[in-house]
């Protein structure tokens, strides 16, 4: 399966680090590179163009394979755990510098996206996390899985969500747009934590200008039931629990 959409925004998945802030509502620049799929056997000449490539592709094929089975939840937090570092001296759950980290390239390309035009982790890159997640445990995924709006056409809505619930967060100015996680605890009357991908840090990037670093990590999202844009530029659509099918 391959996508061609190019409404992907560089902010689309992306929420602070700061325990107490919400999501900046500044949209990052984003910036387009040529695809290269790391794990394409007939491309094996274009791993040796970056130094240190193909031993970070090894690594992340086997810390991929590492990961549990028991459920969805397990394997998020299994994958915010990752010690492992790559050449660039990087943690392989974190958006790497200077180019796409093959661990999140994975994610894509074991999600149905081997072909996409993006180069992995400069996609937006919550929702194809938590697609891998799910799959990882048998578990099938939505219709557009690297999307995370596709998440609310996928499972039952509930309202009492517990540990591993789909936390769906939509961007006020742009419905087809805004963030997914896995539900870790209510935080306060008006914030959640939630575990997922493409949620923290900030540094220069090969994404371009201002484009933040992220990692799978936990961090604190508003409900923002009022949708109000001085609270956040995401309000919480819904929470969905997987159903196992």
């Amino acid at each position: 399966m391959g996508i061609n959409r190019r409404a992907f925004v560089a902010a689309t998945c992306l929420v602070t680090a700061a325990p107490t802030l919400v999501i900046a509502k500044l949209r990052e620049q984003y910036k387009e590179y040529n695809f290269v799929d790391y794990f394409d056997q007939a491309k094996l000449a274009d791993r040796g163009r970056i130094k240190g490539l193909q031993g970070d592709i090894t690594k992340a094929t086997l810390i991929a394979a590492s990961q549990p089975r028991s459920n969805h939840f397990d394997v998020m937090k299994s994958l915010s755990e990752i010690t492992e570092r790559g050449s660039t001296g990087e943690l392989f759950n974190t958006r790497w510098r200077d180019f796409a980290n093959p661990l999140i390239v994975k994610f894509f390309h074991d999600i149905g996206y081997s072909q996409t035009p993006y180069p992995g982790d400069c996609t937006p890159w919550c929702a194809a996390t938590v697609s891998w997640c799910l799959q990882r445990t048998g578990l099938r995924i939505p219709a557009d899985p690297a999307s995370s709006q596709s998440f609310l056409n996928y499972g039952q809505r509930i309202s009492d969500p517990r540990l591993g619930d789909i936390c769906v967060f939509t961007d006020i100015s742009d419905n087809a747009h805004g963030h997914v996680g896995l539900f870790y605890s209510q935080a306060s009357a008006e914030t959640i934590s939630i575990l997922g991908g493409n949620q923290a840090g900030e540094s220069r990037t090969n994404c371009g200008p201002g484009y933040r670093q992220s990692k799978i990590n936990v961090s604190q999202m508003s409900l923002n039931p009022k949708r109000s844009s001085s609270v956040s530029s995401h309000y919480l659509s819904a929470y969905i629990r997987p159903n196992a099918e």
